[in-house]
């Protein structure tokens, strides 16, 4: 039972220590991230956007609910005017 209370300890450190992470909850419209540590829209916009990139698409923000949670809408690039 020791071991187990260390283990659990050692979980909580560790994704006390995790940089923001994209969650379950993302698919090939859109990316959920977790954020910790405060970080910003500008340095989660390249994870979004490699995220995005394997469905053929970019990441636009979308949305902050909280300060936990980050939303980015992954987007067909858009054509440009000729």
């Amino acid at each position: 039972m020791t071991h187990f209370k260390y283990i659990v300890l050692l979980g909580m450190v560790g994704l006390s220590a995790c940089a923001a992470v994209y969650t379950d909850a993302s698919d090939s419209n859109h990316v959920t991230f977790l954020i910790s540590h405060g970080e910003s829209t500008a340095s989660l916009t390249p994870k979004a956007n490699a995220y995005c990139a394997q469905y053929g698409k970019t990441a636009s923000f979308r949305k902050s609910d909280t300060q936990l949670l980050a939303v980015f809408d992954c987007n067909w690039p858009q054509l440009s005017p000729r």
